[in-house]
């Protein structure tokens, strides 16, 4: 279980444009199509990632944090990171933790998180299986193809990159198998919609924790 900071080790760090991110089994990953724009240059209704954001806002009055899209012969998650921004990834035993939050100068959120208040106030989403001993964690819009060979099992984090931009995603190595996977957001009075020289400025000191963050745990099913 993700109880205790000192249980948990960050690896990896995932950047984000805008829109959501794809969780899945790396080797499923392969077959990924992320965006394709059609002659206009809007995004191709028959694409992956319109697939994707069906999934997350499936009318115009209907909005998802997380859900399920089919693609190839895979099942994936998606997630809405809510805006530009980077996740970080932690490992804890047999679980994998994924959180973003709005600062850079506390440790407030990987705090949170971490904890059973956290795990206490989380929603579940459903089960994601992961086979082959590898999970990616990408950027929805990439397409697998622009980012290189990369291993489906590593042997620890590897990082996607594309030609023109530096961590789009992250292949991660985790036992195979399926995984129970639970979402959860604190709106804290800070963090999100702060100023920026609050969300950037000199670190910030003491145990406050109410800071905005958002994330999801995986958990592996006995």
């Amino acid at each position: 279980m993700l109880y205790g900071v000192a249980m948990v080790n960050w690896i990896a760090k995932v950047g984000c444009e805008g829109g959501p991110l794809l969780v899945c089994a790396a080797s499923a990953f392969a077959d990924w199509g992320g965006a394709v724009l059609d002659e206009d240059y809007d995004l191709d209704p028959a694409c992956d990632l319109h697939r994707a954001n069906q999934v997350l806002y499936p009318t115009d009055d209907d909005e998802f944090e997380a859900g399920f899209v089919q693609f190839a012969a895979h099942t994936a998650l998606v997630w809405e990171m809510d805006g530009s921004g980077v996740a970080e990834i932690a490992a804890a035993d047999t679980s994998v933790l994924i959180m973003r939050s709005w600062v850079r100068n506390t440790d407030a959120p990987h705090r949170y998180v971490t904890g059973p208040a956290a795990a206490a106030a989380e929603l579940p989403v459903g089960e994601l299986d992961l086979t082959g001993g590898g999970l990616a964690v990408v950027w929805a819009p990439v397409v697998a193809a622009e980012v290189g060979p990369f291993p489906t099992a590593p042997p620890a984090p590897v990082t996607l990159d594309l030609d023109h931009i530096h961590g789009v995603g992250a292949v991660l190595p985790v036992r195979p198998g399926r995984y129970q996977v639970s979402r959860g957001s604190l709106t804290g009075t800070r963090g999100q919609y702060a100023p920026l020289e609050e969300q950037y400025g000199p670190p910030v000191a003491g145990s406050d924790d109410d800071w905005s963050c958002r994330w999801l745990r995986l958990r592996p099913i006995a």
